[in-house]
């Protein structure tokens, strides 16, 4: 199996994609944690009575709000889980004899629909995967 050593030109492109990347990845997540509440009525008829209960009427989220907003958390982190940002393979890195060598081959990061981690609901919008904090 041949590997080739990431010199620093190698790492400039990677680190430069991994930044430009970073803004379009944060606006996708951000988009998509605010679609999939409005594509479950279930789940938004949950959220908003979360935080109906935690915030009330006030309009103004305030970071101590945050603590008690257990659902909401559920909600970001399914939507991470259901829509992952970061590329789903890379390249597979090692220190063999003491050099940097990247495989040729590729890590799949899919572990969000992995049936081996997750149990039921894994191919649907499911906040209630995850655990109270």
């Amino acid at each position: 199996m041949g590997c080739e050593v990431v010199d620093r030109t190698n790492t400039k492109a990677i680190l430069l994609d991994m930044i430009s990347g970073a803004l379009d990845m944060s606006a996708t997540a951000i988009v998509w944690t605010l679609a999939e509440p409005l594509r479950h009525p279930r789940v938004l008829k949950f959220l908003q009575r979360g935080l109906h209960t935690v915030i009330g009427m006030d309009p103004t989220v305030e970071g101590s709000h945050l603590p008690n907003l257990d659902y909401l958390n559920k909600v970001v982190k399914e939507s991470v889980r259901f829509h992952p940002v970061a590329p789903l393979l890379i390249p597979h890195a090692c220190i063999h004899g003491g050099r940097h060598k990247i495989l040729n081959r590729l890590k799949h990061l899919d572990d969000g629909r992995d049936p081996s981690v997750w149990s039921d609901n894994l191919e649907e919008f499911y906040p209630e995967l995850f655990k109270e904090n």
